[in-house]
């Protein structure tokens, strides 16, 4: 498909960020798009620029009580879902004797449990749609770094779940898409390099994620930005 036409999504962590990008991209591509976060005057900002494309919701996606009213009231609203954009996210960077276990709970609840409890109450609704989760990892969940503990500890954990949602959803024929970007000039880096990824960059390889050719799936796309030659090591 050229396109999301008719297409009903979910982008989580949506109120800023990539989150927002994806909510934007998604929107001009004709989608419907349910923004979820927790900052409702953000989501109802992003919502005014694209009236009748883009829906708020307010959500902690760590309570499933929440998340299950996300993915109903999705379904009620428009009739089915097709793709689940598992993007929220949160780091918290120290070594492990600094690293808090409020830190350490926090990454575990919105990095893994987040995307667990919303891949568990959207499926049901993904099969019938043949759809799509795509879900947002990081470098980090490929590779360790000192200082980075927690948050690789939950990504790891999200491409283990990411894998094996494909295993079980390959014969539903629903695609599990999992991006893993390098650092992102968004407000989740403090100091983000002068040529770390653009939101918009990553949203265009999304893009191209969920609108691939049938019969055509990228399981695991890595993405880094270049790096210019007199900065390399």
């Amino acid at each position: 498909m050229a396109d999301l036409q008719g297409k009903i999504v979910i982008i989580t962590g949506g109120s800023k960020g990539l989150g927002a990008s994806l909510a934007r991209r998604f929107a001009q591509g004709g989608a419907q798009v349910v923004a979820a976060a927790r900052s409702t005057d953000a989501l109802e900002r992003l919502a005014g620029e694209f009236s009748g494309h883009i829906f708020p919701f307010t959500c902690d996606l760590t309570q499933a009580d929440q998340v299950k009213s996300l993915i109903d009231t999705t379904v009620n609203q428009f009739g089915k879902l097709d793709i689940l954009v598992n993007n929220a996210g949160v780091g918290r960077f120290g070594s492990i004797p600094e690293l808090s276990e409020e830190d350490w709970d926090l990454m575990m609840n919105v990095n893994l449990k987040g995307p667990f409890l919303t891949s568990k109450f959207a499926i049901p609704h993904l099969i019938p749609s043949k759809g799509h989760i795509v879900n947002v990892s990081s470098v980090a969940g490929i590779e360790a770094f000192p200082g980075g503990g927690g948050y690789c500890a939950s990504k790891f954990g999200l491409m283990a779940l990411a894998d094996v949602l494909t295993k079980e959803l390959k014969k539903h024929e629903v695609k599990v898409n999992t991006i893993c970007p390098g650092s992102i000039q968004t407000e989740f880096s403090e100091n983000p390099k002068s040529y770390a990824l653009t939101a918009e960059q990553v949203t265009e390889a999304i893009w191209h994620i969920v609108t691939a050719p049938e019969g055509v799936i990228y399981n695991q796309v890595i993405m880094r930005p270049q790096v210019p030659p007199q900065m390399q090591k």
